[in-house]
């Protein structure tokens, strides 16, 4: 193709879709992240991980308990813009 052309393009229709997610969706999965180490994997690297995923478990722990406390005194706090809370579904 010359460089003075313009390549044809076509449009295609897309379908959109939207994911909603919470921090329970994100972090639960984190509480439990040391249980998730392969009892294959060389025992120098389990012991260099299960430190940090301890850590990750009890700072997702510690997160939850934040977002809840948030969301007894004010569930919009946290919600998506545009929402207020719940009744807002």
């Amino acid at each position: 193709m010359p460089e003075d052309e313009t390549p044809e393009v076509t449009m295609v229709p897309v379908k959109r879709y939207d994911v909603s997610l919470t921090l329970d969706d994100i972090l639960t999965p984190l509480l439990d992240a040391a249980s998730r180490l392969d009892p294959a994997m060389p025992q120098e690297e389990v012991q260099q991980l299960e430190p940090h995923l301890r850590r990750l478990s009890e700072l997702a722990r510690e997160l939850k308990d934040v977002a809840a406390h948030i969301n007894r005194i004010n569930p919009a706090v946290l919600s998506p813009q545009g929402k207020r809370g719940p009744a807002a579904d």
